[in-house]
């Protein structure tokens, strides 16, 4: 508990912490090379770092293996002390203080950081390179009593400078890149200064300003072409695209599932089309996706996966490597442009197909008022017909119009209250066919019969069913003489099947897939009939699906209990 304690008082007084660290610091390098005192100060200043370090929680425990690993590797560093290795320290500690200076938000806080940051680019150059790398190039006296002396004096700033309110460790942010950013740069202006010790006759100093100068003047003209006047975009606008667009042609994926949305109405088959552009792509080996309209595949299923989910629609893509952070972007942002598509598309199909439900509502809504005027003229004169004649005629009208009545009757509660789900009485196997016999005698249709029990049969659903089947087949067979139709009826204890065959040409693929789910766009009319014969198969317990579909054989068949009779 102490020792967490004073863990927590540390964190919470990082002044005194970095104070005490470049303080060390500036003990180890003023002291003599590979000497026992250089080696106790780099001890301390190392402990201290590790107490600031912005990487893990000061009062965190570290584990056993981890205590072993960095006592070591510290011991050999201490052991096998050389000056290049305390300058790629002071490099790497310059990167760290980089990557704070620029990443923290208070203003007080970071001019803190600058200090210290400043502090360890000067010692670097003046006191580490020099002395340590540099052996034989002395800087003159009056530099290096100004980096003995005169340097710390910097550092006494650190202890009075006002750093504001204390911030949580959830707040403070380490900037990676930056810090490596930093440290390349602090690497190229020591190696440049040492190069060009060979081009001022060892004059060190003369090599720093020249490396500095030079540096500077690259940098401004850099930051000038980044984000340069006068409508240029500049090198940040190509390197923004590079970033969006991980060297791949963004641009021209973007046009093509653009051209290919305004093509291609159906959303299954955009998806896979989108999906196959993305399969280009040359790190993808394969993918899958799931929907509430399907699912597919493509490619191979087999080397790293990244799932992606937009709108209901699970996309997950095979790559060869595991995906960069840059690259798992890209890949997020493609699965949600196809995404998006492809829910406007799923949504402009249900707004299209409850534009013909309106359509359909409104024509049978104008059609209400006829057909309740036909009903009340009818009624009129099924009551005012005389009782007692012995006429037949009359005598078989009064019986037949009042049934007739009752049916509009009943057709006029459903136009008026179509949501309204009305008691439809079943009758009998045989009664159903030998009626359905009688209506399409002469007709030329071929009809096939295996009752083998009497079930009970919603009448309505198989008349409308049969109404429909034969429309579409006669018509078909009025564009393509020739063609039979036949009706077969199996009702059994386990199954009943009604089917409708004709030998026409077989229903083109693309109408198929939407056939029973929304009305169709066909020569012969909009498939309203079996849209709606599906939706009352449904709320019947029945299935109605196109089986055999092919030229020669085109079948629709209306069942219920169909995988007990197949078994």
């Amino acid at each position: 508990m102490p020792l967490s304690s004073l863990a927590h008082r540390l964190a919470a007084n990082a002044r005194w912490v970095v104070l005490a660290m470049l303080l060390a610091l500036h003990a180890a390098l003023f002291s003599e090379p590979a000497e026992i005192f250089q080696r106790i100060w780099l001890l301390v200043h190392f402990g201290l770092f590790l107490l600031w370090q912005p990487f893990f929680a000061a009062e965190h425990e570290m584990e056993p293996l981890s205590v072993v690993l960095l006592v070591a590797i510290t011991l050999a560093i201490l052991y096998f002390l050389a000056g290049w290795m305390i300058v790629m320290w002071l490099l790497v500690l310059l990167g760290i203080l980089g990557g704070r200076v620029f990443t923290v938000n208070a203003a007080r806080r970071n001019r803190f950081y600058l200090i210290a940051f400043a502090y360890v680019l000067v010692v670097l150059l003046l006191r580490a390179v020099p002395g340590l790398v540099l052996h034989g190039e002395q800087v003159p006296p009056q530099v290096d009593r100004f980096a003995q002396f005169f340097l710390p004096a910097m550092l006494a700033l650190l202890a009075f400078w006002p750093l504001g309110p204390a911030v949580p460790a959830a707040a403070q942010v380490f900037d990676f890149f930056y810090a490596v950013l930093v440290f390349q740069l602090g690497v190229v202006l020591v190696l440049g200064s040492i190069a060009l010790t060979r081009f001022t006759g060892g004059n060190y100093l003369a090599s720093v300003a020249l490396t500095v100068l030079g540096f500077g003047l690259a940098l401004f003209v850099l930051a000038v072409l980044w984000n340069p006047m006068r409508g240029f975009g500049g090198l940040r606008t190509y390197f923004s695209r590079y970033l969006l667009s991980v060297g791949m042609p963004f641009e021209l994926w973007m046009r093509r599932i653009a051209e290919l949305a305004e093509t291609e109405v159906d959303p299954g088959r955009f998806l896979e089309q989108a999906l196959r552009e993305v399969a280009e792509l040359p790190w993808i080996r394969g993918g899958e996706w799931r929907s509430p309209a399907g699912e597919g595949r493509f490619g191979e299923a087999r080397g790293h996966q990244s799932r992606f989910m937009v709108h209901g629609l699970e996309m997950v893509f095979h790559t060869q490597m595991e995906l960069s952070p840059a690259l798992f972007l890209h890949m997020r942002l493609l699965s949600q442009v196809v995404g998006e598509f492809y829910e406007g598309k799923r949504r402009e199909t249900a707004l299209r197909r409850n534009a013909y439900l309106q359509a359909v509502h409104e024509t049978g809504a104008r059609l209400t008022h006829d057909v309740k005027n036909l009903l009340q003229s009818l009624y009129a004169l099924t009551s005012i017909a005389p009782r007692d004649t012995g006429d037949g005629y009359t005598t078989l009208l009064q019986r037949q119009l009042p049934q007739l009545s009752r049916r509009l009757q009943a057709t006029l509660d459903k136009l008026r209250a179509p949501e309204v789900a009305t008691a439809e009485l079943p009758v009998t196997a045989w009664s159903w066919w030998y009626e359905l016999g009688r209506r399409i005698e002469g007709s030329g249709v071929v009809t096939k019969a295996v009752i083998e029990a009497d079930a009970q049969v919603p009448a309505g659903l198989f008349d409308n069913f049969i109404d429909n089947a034969l429309e579409n087949a006669r018509a078909k067979s009025a564009r393509e003489p020739g063609v039979g139709i036949a009706i077969d009826f199996a009702c059994s204890q386990a199954a009943v099947v009604l089917t409708v065959c004709d030998t026409g040409s077989a229903v083109p693929e693309r109408v198929a897939e939407r056939l029973f789910r929304e009305p169709t766009e066909q020569p012969g009319g909009l498939g309203i009939g079996l849209f709606n014969t599906a939706r009352l198969a449904e709320k019947a317990g029945y299935r109605l699906e196109l089986g055999p579909n092919r030229d020669g054989a085109v079948c629709f068949t209306l069942s219920r209990g169909l995988e007990s009779a197949q078994r």
